[in-house]
C-alpha cells in the first residue's frame, strides 16, 4: 500500500466487533483441571494489561488520531473488547481458586461487574504520576509532528502482536483446556485488532519519510514490553521469561515477532523482542531461579 488513501478496513472490523463470545463456556468446570502457579501469575498480569486499555485510549484521543472518524470508531470497539477480555481472565482465575491482591477477592461468572474493582484502581494508582508524565508527552509529541498517529499505530500493532503471541504461548504451554479454550477466544479478537493496527501502521508509514524516522526512532528510544508501568519490572520479566526466556519455543517466538515488524516500512532490524527478551534475562542475574515464585511482588495462591 502507499499513501493515506487505499482501501480501509475499519467497516470489516467494525461489523465483526462485540463482546468476546463466551456461549458454551464451562465455567463450572474450570476448578476441574490445575492451574500452575506460573499461569496464575502470567494471567494477572495480562488481565491488568488488558483492563488497562482504557488509559492508553485515554492518550491516544488526546492525539491527532482524534481527528480520523475511521481510527477512533476503531478505538472505541477496541476498548470496549479489551475490557472484556480482562472481565473473562478475572472470571476464569476466581474459578480457579486464585485469590488476588488488594482484596483477595475470588471472582464468578455470574458475580456483577467490574469483577475486579479495587485491583484495577490499586493498579492504577500506583503508575498515577508516571501515567500523567506519559499522557503530556503524548500530546507534546502529537503537537509537534503531523506524522505523530504513525507512531500510535505502529506501537499499537507491536503490542497487539506481543500480546497475541503471548496467548497463544499460553495456549501451547497450558494442560489445561479451559485455559486453552479461552484464550483461543481472546486470541481471535487479537487477531483482528492487530491486523487493524498493522494495515493503518503500513498506510501511515508507506506515506512519509518522516512518518518512518519518527516512528523508529519512537519504537527504538521508548517501546517497551507491554505492561511495562502497570505492573512492576519484575512482573513484566517474570512473563517475558516464562513465555520467551527458553532458548526454543520461547526465543523461536520472539525472533518470529522481530521478523513480522521488520516487514512495516521503515523499521528492519529493530529487534525489540529480542532485546527485551535478553534484557529480562540479564536482569535476572546469575546464580538466581529463572522463575522463582517466592521474589514475586505480589504473592498469588491458588486456594481450591
Amino acid at each position: 500500500m502507499s499513501g493515506l488513501h487505499g482501501p480501509r478496513n475499519v467497516d470489516r472490523y467494525l461489523r465483526g466487533s462485540g463482546k468476546l463470545d463466551l456461549s458454551g463456556f464451562d465455567w463450572a468446570a474450570v476448578a476441574d483441571h490445575p492451574l500452575s502457579a506460573h499461569e496464575v501469575r502470567c494471567l494477572a498480569y495480562m488481565m491488568d494489561v488488558e483492563t488497562h486499555t482504557v488509559v492508553f485510549l485515554r492518550d491516544l484521543l488526546a492525539t491527532r488520531a482524534a481527528l480520523d472518524p475511521e481510527i477512533t470508531a476503531f478505538l472505541a470497539c477496541w476498548a470496549y473488547e479489551e475490557l472484556w477480555h480482562g472481565e473473562a481472565i478475572s472470571r476464569f482465575l476466581g474459578e480457579a481458586g486464585a485469590v488476588l491482591p488488594p482484596d483477595g477477592k475470588r471472582t464468578h461468572w455470574d458475580d456483577p461487574y467490574p469483577s475486579r474493582a479495587a485491583r484495577t484502581g490499586w493498579v492504577r494508582g500506583t503508575i498515577a504520576t508516571k501515567g500523567y508524565a506519559s499522557h503530556l508527552a503524548t500530546l507534546a509529541g502529537s503537537a509537534a509532528f503531523r506524522d505523530f498517529p504513525a507512531v500510535h499505530m505502529a506501537w499499537g500493532a507491536v503490542n497487539e502482536l506481543s500480546t497475541m503471541t503471548s496467548y497463544q504461548r499460553l495456549i501451547a504451554g497450558t494442560h489445561h483446556p479451559l485455559l486453552a479454550d479461552l484464550l483461543t477466544r481472546i486470541v481471535r479478537d487479537e487477531r483482528r485488532h492487530y491486523s487493524f493496527y498493522r494495515s493503518e501502521a503500513d498506510r501511515r508509514l508507506s506515506a512519509t519519510a518522516q512518518a518512518r524516522r519518527l516512528t523508529r526512532w519512537a519504537l527504538d528510544h521508548l517501546w517497551a514490553i507491554v505492561g511495562t508501568g502497570i505492573r512492576p519490572v519484575a512482573e513484566t520479566d517474570f512473563v517475558v521469561l516464562h513465555l520467551f526466556g527458553d532458548e526454543g519455543g520461547g526465543l523461536a517466538a520472539a525472533r518470529g515477532m522481530d521478523a513480522a515488524v521488520d516487514g512495516l516500512p521503515g523499521l528492519q532490524g529493530l529487534g525489540l523482542f529480542q532485546r527485551a527478551r535478553t534484557e529480562a534475562l540479564s536482569r535476572r542475574g546469575p546464580g538466581r531461579a529463572a522463575l522463582a515464585d517466592d521474589d514475586q511482588e505480589v504473592q498469588l495462591q491458588t486456594a481450591r
